[in-house]
């Protein structure tokens, strides 16, 4: 279990342009913890000879599970911890398969002073990219932070 650490930027600091990137590798574990977790036992996750019969190659990982370490990117880094997640855009580009080391990047774009809760809104780019350097999944996230 990863230790939980503190935000990569302060407060004071944190503007447009501010980034943050960790990387971390999909294995068998992760995708069936999720599948236990989501109750998402589609075959395209869990059965190779069904993927290879449907010509889709290897077992694909849940975008979900791709997805929630933008969960981790936005309360752990950047922002980092007080931050609350209230929407997102996001594309799939390419499938995750197990083994495939993930590097997930984001990037403030804009800061609008106290919203609706009285914190700060921030607009993040986020892009998620395999070992290859190739884009798997792109998008945008809205966080508040005080």
């Amino acid at each position: 279990m990863e230790e939980i650490r503190e935000p990569c930027v302060e407060d004071r600091e944190l503007q447009a342009g501010s980034s943050h990137s960790f990387s971390r590798v999909i294995t068998e574990e992760m995708v069936m913890d999720f599948a236990r977790l989501s109750g998402d036992y589609n075959p395209v996750h869990m059965d190779e000879d069904y993927c290879r019969r449907h010509n889709l190659g290897q077992r694909m990982g849940h975008g979900m599970l791709i997805l929630s370490m933008v969960s981790t990117l936005i309360g752990m880094y950047l922002p980092g911890p007080g931050s609350v997640w209230l929407s997102q855009s996001f594309d799939f580009i390419r499938p995750v398969r197990i083994g495939d080391e993930l590097t997930v990047m984001g990037r403030v774009l804009d800061i609008k002073n106290k919203g609706i809760l009285g914190n700060d809104i921030i607009t993040m780019s986020v892009a998620i990219n395999n070992d290859a350097n190739a884009v798997i999944a792109r998008g945008r996230v809205i966080v508040t932070v005080k």
